[in-house]
């Protein structure tokens, strides 16, 4: 079922999320729920959803990694690699504000799937990107807050005259 999407300033965004505990019904519930919703985010389309962005403060989150949508319980960051990249960010959470985000470039992680089943992998590049924007939420954290952290700017689109959409800098920000 398409679930609303919190957005900011909604204090629940910002707690810390609880481990997942019993792997039961409730837990493919809200992977459908997720993936539903997800699926129905189409400008711009969705690569990512976390349960505390549908008010769920548990450690779960939905991602797309190539082409296939993946659930992720309970998941842990084991390894980052050193070399970085910047990449422009956008979160449903917080709507038509973009921002590029320094992140690791690849990273080793641990979690599990819907039926408690561990699994580990190493990702790089857009997919690696993903997860580390869906693990911060868990932990209650925002892509502007590394934005913001590392001094970067954050961006709307907007339509020029010729009607192209272009990005343009956002001078002043309330409520993040």
């Amino acid at each position: 079922m398409v679930k609303p999407i919190f957005t900011i300033p909604d204090k629940r965004l910002r707690q810390k999320s609880e481990e997942i505990i019993a792997f039961d019904k409730t837990i493919g519930q809200i992977i459908a729920d997720l993936t539903d919703t997800l699926v129905a985010q189409t400008d711009p389309p969705g690569l990512g959803l976390s349960a505390p962005q549908i008010g769920i403060t548990k450690r779960l989150f939905v991602a797309k990694i190539r082409n296939k949508f993946k659930a992720f319980v309970n998941p842990q960051i084991l390894k980052f690699s050193k070399k970085e990249l910047a990449l422009l960010e956008g979160c449903f959470s917080v709507p038509e504000l973009y921002g590029h985000v320094v992140r690791p470039a690849e990273i080793d992680i641990t979690a599990c799937d819907r039926i408690g089943k561990q699994f580990k992998n190493h990702y790089k590049g857009l997919p690696a990107r993903i997860i580390q924007h869906e693990v911060d939420h868990l932990n209650g954290v925002l892509f502007v807050d590394h934005v913001h952290n590392q001094n970067g700017k954050l961006f709307k689109v907007e339509k020029n005259k010729k009607g192209k959409e272009q990005l343009v800098e956002v001078s002043r920000l309330i409520g993040l």
